[in-house]
């Protein structure tokens, strides 16, 4: 009978998790599919522009989402990981379900609108231009970036996702 219980518990789980949306995030251009950051995409240090952020495409946005956050990281070098290189929210209509954000410029604090700096990028200290998001910047030595994805309902996390920018 035990084990009776436990495959009907197995199955009530599944089927609950079958049913349910996670949050999920795909990249809106080609160019940010392969396993390297874009050249035209990183710091002014080693482009002729500064770099921007990805478009990208949202589906499966919880119910009460108010804004979506994007915490930038070089998960390679330890004094920018964890949002070193700025954490940007996009305020979103209440209950949408899909949608796609836009890439945002580097190195500046102007924004286009719906779109505000949380943390802007740490890497001023490291002599950057000052903004809310720095492209990658490691000079082509293999660092890792990724954007962790949180939908928010004022401070409370109501689901996440990352994506892995690539390599630079």
């Amino acid at each position: 009978m035990k084990k009776l219980g436990i495959i009907t518990s197995i199955a009530a789980f599944t089927a609950f998790n079958l049913s349910a949306a996670d949050l999920s995030a795909t990249f809106v251009d080609d160019i940010w599919k392969k396993s390297a950051v874009p050249n035209t995409e990183v710091c002014s240090n080693f482009n002729t522009k500064p770099g921007a952020t990805p478009s990208i495409a949202l589906e499966n946005i919880p119910d009460n989402a108010t804004k979506i956050v994007l915490k930038f990281s070089d998960e390679t070098f330890k004094g920018m990981r964890d949002g070193g290189h700025g954490v940007i929210a996009y305020t979103i209509a209440k209950n949408s379900k899909a949608l796609t954000i836009p890439s945002v410029k580097g190195e500046t604090f102007d924004l286009p609108k719906g779109f505000s700096s949380e943390i802007a990028h740490r890497a001023e200290k490291f002599g950057k231009t000052p903004g809310a998001y720095l492209a990658p910047c490691s000079g082509g030595k293999g660092n890792t970036y990724s954007v962790l994805i949180k939908a928010m309902d004022g401070d409370k996390i109501l689901d996440a996702t990352s994506l892995t920018l690539g390599t630079f």
